[in-house]
C-alpha cells in the first residue's frame, strides 16, 4: 500500500496543513481507513479509488468520516495532477466524494509553485443564531462580551456546515470550556465551530472537544467569505483567509465567489499545495 504525503495552502514544506493521501491499495474498510488516519497524526486523511475520469474518494478525521473537506481534495488534486496530468497544461478533475461530485482544478505556475483549486458550489444559508444562543458558544471558548462581534454568528455550508462565530479580535483568549460542542452545534445544523476575526479575516477551528486545532480549513474557508460578503465586510474578490498560527504553521486561503446577478454560484476555494514523501506501507 502507498500513501503520499503533501502540505496543503502552503509553498514550502513543513508549512500549511498536512496531509495524507493513501491511493494505492486493495481494499480497506471504514475501521481500516480510520486507524490508518489515527497513525499518521494528520487531521484529516483521503483514500482515492477508481481510474481517470471515474475517481471516488473518502475522507476521514481522527474520530469519524466526513461527508466534505476542503485541503484534503486540493492535496488530491496535486497527486492526480502528478499521477495523470501535465508539466505545463492545467489540469481538472471530478471527483465523487460521498455521492456529490467535485470539480478539482490544477497547475503549475511561475518559479515552481504549485496551485490547486475547488469549486464548492453554491452556498446554503442554513440558521442566523439570536444573541442569547450565540453568548453560549462564546461563553463555551471562553470569550468575553468585549470579545463579541457587533455581527451575528450563522450557520453555512458548502458541503459541511459551520458555525461563523464572528470576533472582534481577541482569538488567543480562545480555551475550551466545553468538553463537547457537538451537541450544541448540532442544536443549529452546524457540525463545528469557525470562530472568525472580521477585521483581519483570520480563523480558528478545533474538533468540537477543543483538543485539535486545525491548521487550514477548506470547507470553512468557503462558509467564512460567505459571511463576509453576506455583512458588506469584502472590499474585493478573491479574499485571503489566514489560518494557523496559533499553530506554529501560518497558512493562506484564497477564496473566490462567483455570481449570477446578485446571487453567489459558486464558491472556490484555492491554495498551494507542496510534495513532503511518498511512503510504501509493508504487508
Amino acid at each position: 500500500m502507498k500513501c503520499r504525503l503533501v502540505d496543503v495552502f502552503a509553498r514550502q514544506r513543513f508549512h500549511g496543513n498536512g496531509l495524507t493521501i493513501f491511493y494505492d491499495f486493495e481494499s480497506l474498510d471504514e475501521q481500516e481507513m480510520l486507524v490508518l488516519t489515527q497513525e499518521m497524526r494528520q487531521f484529516e486523511s483521503i483514500f482515492l479509488r477508481g481510474s481517470p475520469g471515474n475517481w471516488s474518494a473518502r475522507i476521514f478525521t481522527m474520530e469519524e468520516e466526513l461527508d466534505f473537506a476542503g485541503h484534503p481534495l486540493l492535496g488530491l488534486a496535486y497527486h492526480l495532477h502528478q499521477a495523470h496530468g501535465s508539466l505545463t497544461e492545467p489540469g481538472k478533475w471530478q471527483v465523487a466524494v460521498n455521492g456529490r461530485e467535485v470539480t478539482l482544478s490544477s497547475g503549475w505556475e511561475g518559479d515552481g509553485v504549485f496551485r490547486a483549486s475547488m469549486s464548492q458550489g453554491e452556498p446554503t444559508h442554513l440558521k442566523t443564531l439570536s444573541s442569547e444562543e450565540s453568548s453560549a458558544f462564546y461563553e463555551a471558548l471562553n470569550l468575553s462580551p468585549d470579545s463579541c462581534s457587533s455581527y451575528p454568528a450563522e450557520v453555512i455550508t458548502t458541503g459541511l456546515p459551520y458555525l461563523i462565530l464572528p470576533v472582534d479580535g481577541h482569538l488567543d483568549a480562545i480555551e475550551f470550556m466545553s468538553p463537547d460542542l457537538s451537541p450544541q452545534l448540532a442544536r443549529h445544523e452546524a457540525k463545528f465551530v469557525y470562530v472568525l476575526d472580521t477585521r483581519t479575516f483570520e480563523g480558528r477551528t478545533w474538533d468540537n472537544a477543543g483538543k485539535v486545532e486545525d491548521i487550514a480549513t477548506g470547507s470553512a474557508a468557503g462558509p467564512a467569505a460567505v459571511y463576509l460578503f453576506r455583512h458588506g465586510l469584502m472590499t474585493k474578490n478573491p479574499i485571503t483567509i489566514s489560518q494557523g498560527r496559533f499553530c506554529g504553521r501560518p497558512s493562506q486561503i484564497e477564496v473566490l465567489l462567483q455570481f449570477e446577478g446578485r446571487e453567489i454560484s459558486d464558491v472556490q476555494v484555492a491554495g498551494n499545495v507542496v510534495d513532503v514523501a511518498d511512503i510504501r506501507f509493508g504487508s
